[in-house]
């Protein structure tokens, strides 16, 4: 029997209707995010793949680049960063893993509201016009850059800004909503962070790096120079001058107890620093 235009017509709808069927069984559900994990007020919580790349780069502020264009950035095995915008460096990380710390006790997608003056003080900076404009820049670069974090090749996050605000220009008041993409950043492992040790390598962005980067670590494996260098996103233009400058990190990381010696060759390094107890049942666990 010869088919007739509606019976072909029926089978393409079933068809169609099929293959929308099987492709919403394969859809992956993102579920709203739950919970930001909590902490002491002495520990600052960071995600690790913020630690363990050059999204907050090892850099003074006039050391800064611009990414024009989405760019892959330097990163350990099983994490890819790329981003476009104003380079990040350890004092942008400062006010985000402060506001992050402000948030922690209340749920996702909730505003937080703080005083600039009380940000400001809480990171151990004077409350002077200049400390004042360097938080709106710091703010600013904060909520224009664009992050896309892949892990293990399978899950990929994308968003604009760390954060969204809005300030009170008379009371110098802030109300921030922190984005979500950037706070799954948690879910694929965080670190704790000494506050009181980070606070004394103020103005030695390589030292807070490889503070953050070694704590992210129970036991650091031997390193080679270059691959600091790639990692720490280090404005330093040849390994002499890098060189230079992470002995003087590590010695300023052994001088606030975060170490306790290393080993700098031609072109590797090892270190030697004390786990955190939780570190330590860690490798522990590890020896059995």
């Amino acid at each position: 029997m010869r088919k007739t235009n509606h019976d072909s017509l029926n089978n393409l709808t079933d068809r169609f209707q099929k293959l929308v069927e099987r492709k919403s069984e394969n859809l992956k559900v993102v579920e709203p995010l739950k919970s930001i994990p909590t902490w002491p007020s002495t520990i600052r919580g960071t995600p690790n793949a913020c630690l363990r790349s050059a999204l907050f780069a090892g850099v003074q502020g006039n050391e800064r680049i611009a990414y024009k264009k989405r760019t892959l950035l330097a990163s350990v095995d099983g994490i890819e960063v790329r981003y476009l915008g104003v380079q990040l460096n350890q004092s942008d990380l400062d006010v985000w893993m402060q506001i992050i710390h402000l948030s922690r006790q209340q749920l996702p997608g909730f505003s937080v509201t703080f005083s600039a003056y009380g940000l400001l003080t809480a990171l151990g900076r004077s409350s002077g016009k200049s400390q004042h404009e360097w938080l709106k820049e710091s703010m600013a670069r904060l909520g224009g850059a664009f992050v896309e974090i892949t892990f293990q090749g399978r899950d990929t996050f994308g968003e604009k800004g760390f954060l969204r605000y809005y300030r009170d220009e008379v009371t110098q008041r802030y109300v921030v909503e922190l984005t979500e993409s950037m706070l799954r950043l948690f879910e694929e492992g965080y670190t704790y962070i000494e506050f009181e040790q980070r606070q004394k390598l103020r103005k030695q962005p390589l030292a807070l790096w490889l503070h953050g980067f070694l704590a992210s670590h129970a036991a650091p494996y031997p390193l080679k120079i270059t691959t600091i260098h790639r990692l720490s996103g280090s404005g330093a233009h040849t390994l002499r001058d890098f060189k230079y400058r992470l002995r003087k990190a590590l010695n300023a990381l052994i001088d606030i107890g975060a170490l306790e010696n290393y080993e700098l060759g031609d072109d590797a390094i090892k270190i030697k620093k004390r786990p955190t107890p939780s570190q330590q049942r860690y490798l522990a666990g590890q020896a059995h």
